[in-house]
């Protein structure tokens, strides 16, 4: 009788803990099976198997200790960087060449230069003119709230939003302007680095 209450706990406690999700499996040293979410310091070294929430096995661990010592080299292999294909003087070569190949003197690197801006430019240009437009709506926008005002009256709610609107159409024009702004020093910087590296290879540099 004893045996079969022992044997409906252990049953009870198995199916409690598959309930929760996965669960160790293990056989201490005086041949008794345990189950649980963890395992004990007393076990770790010993084999024991990972079920899932069926009861099923789905991995069984004869050798813990190798097991944990596979699992700490898995993280510094996942960090390891790939080996680069080419090294740093290999990328320089190819760079240099490709320059060389490219440009045919330092003005045509110049020019290069000033047709990148000018497009620029031509973006700056239509920015400005969206610009001029919202704030044409804009200021006529918050005259007719100011007289609104003057006659007693609370802005309307639906001109209020609409001014709201120009005013951040505004912001995201000037927020534009800026970016190009950015982008026109980067590209004259790269350019620029670019012929002092052809001036460098042409007299013989390497």
């Amino acid at each position: 009788m004893k045996r079969i209450l022992l044997l409906l706990a252990a049953i009870m406690m198995t199916s409690a803990a598959l309930a929760e999700g996965e669960v160790y499996r293990w056989t201490d040293e005086n041949g008794k099976v345990h189950y649980g979410l963890t395992l004990p310091p007393e076990a770790a070294n010993r084999p024991y198997e990972i079920l899932s929430k069926n009861g099923v096995v789905i991995e069984r661990i004869e050798d813990p200790v190798a097991h944990r010592l596979e699992q700490e080299k898995a993280p510094a292999q996942k960090e390891k960087k790939p080996e680069p294909l080419f090294s740093e003087h290999e990328v320089r070569l190819r760079s240099d060449r490709l320059l060389m190949l490219r440009y045919q003197s330092e003005d045509d690197i110049r020019d290069a230069m000033e047709v990148e801006v000018a497009q620029l430019g031509y973006d700056a240009r239509l920015i400005n003119q969206s610009m001029t437009s919202v704030l044409t709506a804009l200021t006529a926008q918050v005259n007719k709230a100011a007289n609104q005002q003057r006659a007693g009256m609370p802005p309307e709610e639906a001109l209020t939003g609409e001014i709201s609107q120009l005013r951040q159409r505004l912001q995201r024009n000037e927020n534009s302007l800026a970016e190009l702004r950015e982008r026109e020093e980067e590209i004259r910087a790269t350019f620029l680095d670019d012929i002092e590296r052809y001036r460098f290879l042409a007299n013989g540099g390497a």
